[in-house]
């Protein structure tokens, strides 16, 4: 179905925008360890996510580049199946982990590539299929024909991002500069996807939810030390990354240190068979 705007060439071009050249691709092996760290902050966020999305138990699901299980894990609470997919396997084996850590068996996870042209075949169908920040939200075509009852993308809600944060304890201590807003970043959020699945001929359900990176300490040590898989804090950076970290620590009355990144994040769904190609 042709809408009267391209939404597809609008959102094509907004991630080329977002990409700066002058850096190399990304080792998300090398990622694995600090998205895990990040994800255990989000948790309690991430459930209210889940929550949201209706999952029952007698669903399969499948979740396109599920990095270490932020979704998979409490997915697989609700669902008969979850099958976790990714291309890098130090992602997919912190998934694994804390699918077991989680006493989940209903985890099966599956190393591909989403970029292949064989991967819906190798993926297989599901009742569900859930693309959340992956390569999976890119293409959503492709992402449609994995689901036969729902499907879902989710990501920021022009707000703060995980790396954005991640980058902030890092300030001054890391060459990769922070993120910059733009003026029209709104104009080029969740609508543009939201827009390009109504032209497609669904009719599309979305909802904003407060989300976050949230930690309770027993002192400003602990925090220090808990969060240091950020990256690396070298001995002459130490003053810095505690000062970075101070920034986002409360005291509270009970003397307890709280943590808390406040960021928002956006569920959207479909029922496949409404997408008209």
């Amino acid at each position: 179905m042709n809408g009267l705007v391209n939404w597809e060439a609008l959102r094509r071009q907004r991630f080329a925008m977002l990409r700066d050249p002058k850096t190399p691709n990304v080792d998300w092996n090398a990622m694995a360890e600090m998205y895990d760290g990040m994800a255990k902050l989000e948790k309690g966020f991430t459930q209210k996510q889940v929550d949201a999305m209706g999952i029952t138990e007698n669903d399969t699901v499948v979740d396109i580049g599920c990095g270490p299980g932020r979704l998979t894990v409490p997915m697989a609470h609700k669902a008969k199946s979850v099958t976790c997919v990714d291309a890098y396997e130090k992602m997919l084996e912190r998934c694994v982990r804390n699918a077991k850590n989680a006493g989940l068996e209903n985890v099966k996870p599956l190393s591909q590539n989403w970029l292949d042209e064989d991967a819906v075949d190798k993926i297989g169908k599901h009742d569900i299929a859930v693309a959340s920040r992956s390569v999976g939200m890119f293409d959503i075509i492709k992402l449609n024909q994995l689901a036969t009852k729902y499907v879902f993308v989710m990501s920021f809600a022009n707000a703060p991002s995980l790396r954005e944060i991640q980058l902030d304890f890092l300030e001054g201590i890391t060459d990769i500069p922070p993120f910059q807003s733009r003026p029209d970043d709104r104009l080029f959020d969740y609508n543009l996807t939201f827009n390009m699945v109504y032209d497609m001929g669904a009719n599309p359900s979305v909802v904003v939810l407060d989300d976050g990176f949230e930690a309770y300490y027993t002192s400003r040590e602990e925090a220090y030390e808990a969060l240091r898989f950020v990256g690396e804090i070298l001995p002459k950076h130490e003053e810095r990354y505690r000062a970075n970290v101070d920034r986002y620590l409360d005291i509270l009355e009970d003397g307890r240190v709280h943590l808390l990144r406040q960021t928002k994040t956006y569920v959207m769904w479909w029922k496949p068979c409404e997408i008209i190609l």
